[in-house]
C-alpha cells in the first residue's frame, strides 16, 4: 500500500493496527488516537495532512514515521508550516458578537459522532451570528468544510488546552460547490459497505464528456444493492446533479491532484 498526503488516518490503522502508537509517538495530540471514540470520530475524517497540521509537524516528517511501520510511502514537496492552533485566518479583530456556542466534548465523551449536531447547528446560523465549536481539539475536517462552504474561520487555544474554533459565514457558494461539499463524506466506511458487490471502471483515459456518459451507462447495469467504484481524475461537476436527479449518491476519496476514486450507490 502506498501512502501519500491525501490517505486517511482510518485507513492506515484498518491496514495495521501498529499505526497507531507510532503515530502517537509523533506529538502528544496524537495520543487521542488510542482513545477508541475519538479514534471513531476522527480516523476516518482525517488525512496525512490533516494529521500533520493538527501535530505541528511537516507532512513528510508524518510520513517517514508511517514508513517506519512498513508502509510505501509518497513523499511531498510540500511541507507544512508549524501549527500553533491557529488557523489561517486568525485575526483579533473577527467579530465574536452573536456568538453562538457549542461544546462537543460532552457528546464525544458519550461515544457519539458530534457532526450532525454540529452541522444542524450551522444550518440555523445567520450572516450576523459566529458559531464557536469547543472541543479538546482543532477539529481539521470541519474547519475545511465550512471554509468550503464560505465561511472565515479561527481558532483560539487556552492555557488548559481548551480549543475555540470559530465559524462565521462570509458568502455563499455555487450551488454545485455546496452538492460536492455535502458528498465528502467518510469514503472508507461505505467502501466497506459494499465489498464483494463493487461494479469497477476507470474513466481517467477517456475525453470529455466520455467519462460521465460512461460512468451513467455503468449506473444503468448496476445490480440492487450494489456500487459503482470509479477511478477519475476529478470531480464530475456535471454529474452531480444527473445523479441527484437518479436518486444516486456519491462519495469521493482523492488519491492525489489528477487521481479520485468515486463510489456511487442508490440514495
Amino acid at each position: 500500500m502506498v501512502v501519500n498526503r491525501n490517505t486517511r488516518i482510518s485507513t492506515l490503522i484498518a491496514e495495521n493496527s501498529e499505526m497507531i502508537d507510532a503515530i502517537a509517538s509523533i506529538n502528544k495530540h496524537f495520543k487521542k488516537l488510542k482513545n477508541p471514540i475519538l479514534r471513531k470520530v476522527l480516523a476516518p475524517r482525517v488525512t496525512v495532512a490533516d494529521a500533520a497540521k493538527v501535530g505541528g509537524v511537516s507532512i513528510n516528517t508524518f510520513l517517514n514515521k508511517i514508513a517506519e511501520v512498513g508502509f510505501e510511502i509518497e513523499l511531498t514537496n510540500e511541507e507544512n508550516n508549524q501549527n500553533n492552533l491557529v488557523a489561517e485566518n486568525n485575526n483579533s479583530s473577527m467579530s465574536k458578537d452573536n456568538l453562538v456556542s457549542l461544546d462537543v466534548r460532552p457528546i464525544i465523551e458519550g461515544g457519539n459522532d458530534p457532526f450532525k449536531e454540529i452541522m444542524a447547528t450551522v444550518k440555523t446560523l445567520t450572516t450576523e451570528q459566529t458559531l464557536e465549536i469547543v472541543n479538546s481539539f482543532e477539529p481539521i475536517p470541519l474547519i475545511n468544510k465550512l471554509k468550503r462552504q464560505g465561511f472565515t474561520t479561527w481558532t483560539e487555544k487556552d492555557n488548559d488546552g481548551t480549543i475555540h474554533s470559530f465559524f462565521k459565514k462570509e458568502h455563499n457558494v455555487k450551488d454545485e460547490e455546496r452538492i460536492v461539499d455535502e458528498v465528502v463524506l467518510d469514503f472508507d466506511e461505505k467502501y466497506k459497505e459494499f465489498v464483494g458487490k463493487l461494479m469497477q471502471i476507470d474513466v481517467r483515459h477517456l475525453e470529455m464528456p466520455e467519462p460521465m456518459t460512461t460512468i451513467l451507462e455503468e449506473l444503468e447495469l448496476l445490480p440492487e444493492g450494489n456500487a459503482l467504484f470509479v477511478e477519475h481524475k476529478k470531480v464530475p461537476q456535471f454529474l452531480l446533479p444527473e445523479l441527484n436527479a437518479r436518486k444516486f449518491e456519491i462519495l469521493y476519496n482523492e488519491k492525489s491532484e489528477n487521481h479520485i476514486q468515486l463510489l456511487i450507490f442508490r440514495a
